[in-house]
């Protein structure tokens, strides 16, 4: 009898302990699904935080875009305007002499030249008429060719990449991209010369950019992103697009991107 109570009591010390073990396992598998919930938890809190810095940026990026819009228009359009106007007052005007009226009219012409210019700036950073009539590779020569007349600047274009479809929403993002980069080139690089390349490496189009400007240290560019950076690195995302750039004070500026248009 004392034998068979001997079996019975290994037989419940060894279900007590195969319980307390299954317990033990049960809680270690629930904490550690607890901690892992936490951190995807944590995770997606900082994707969606992350998401409205970005939201954010990228409606200063446009509120800043429509401010200087409406600074051309004011500043520009505006005071042409007024200018004109007072030239002809001046030339409808009894007291304004004959010998004069030449000399005002040649001045509401050539103000009525700079406005034509200026409007047509204005435009073309809306929305490039040549972009929606012949597409990406046409509308980056008009606007390269606009830019080197103004000898601030000089910039090299080069493409082997012909694209079949005409105006597309992501061709407007590449365009947006370079249209932006030359920008930052110019106001914050003081470049004097800029290259740009288009080349196909399958499955994606690469562009090459470079500029002689005054240049930056890369590895600070987080410190650094401006509106138009951010504006360019969102633009870059929305064409499934990366992007390397390397750059280094006075030695100028470069970063190459890749984007697929199909």
């Amino acid at each position: 009898m004392n034998n068979y109570d001997d079996f019975l009591l290994v037989i419940t010390v060894i279900i007590v302990f195969l319980i307390l073990v299954c317990v033990s396992i049960v809680i270690f598998i629930i904490k550690s699904r607890n901690k892992i919930f936490k951190k995807e938890l944590e995770k997606k809190n900082l994707e969606i935080e992350f998401q409205n810095q970005v939201l954010q940026k990228t409606i200063l990026a446009r509120e800043e875009e429509q401010k200087r819009i409406a600074e051309d228009l004011h500043d520009d359009i505006s005071s042409k305007l007024i200018a004109t106007s007072l030239n002809l007052f001046l030339l409808k005007s009894k007291e304004t002499k004959e010998e004069n009226k030449e000399g005002i009219i040649n001045n509401i012409v050539e103000i009525n030249k700079r406005t034509i210019e200026i409007t047509r700036k204005i435009a073309h950073d809306l929305y490039p008429p040549v972009f929606e009539k012949f597409g990406l590779i046409p509308a980056l020569e008009e606007l390269f060719s606009d830019y080197n007349k103004t000898n601030a600047v000089k910039i090299k274009f080069n493409s082997n990449i012909k694209f079949k479809n005409k105006a597309s929403n992501k061709q407007l993002q590449v365009f947006r991209i370079i249209q932006e980069l030359i920008n930052n080139s110019i106001k914050h690089g003081k470049a004097s010369k800029i290259d740009i390349n288009f080349n196909a490496q399958e499955p994606f189009n690469i562009c090459e950019y470079r500029d002689n400007g005054t240049g930056f240290n890369s590895e600070e560019l987080e410190n650094l992103k401006g509106l138009g950076c951010i504006n360019i690195e969102n633009r870059i995302k929305s064409i499934n697009g990366n992007y390397i750039l390397h750059s280094r004070p006075n030695k100028g500026f470069k970063i190459e991107f890749t984007f697929k248009l199909i």
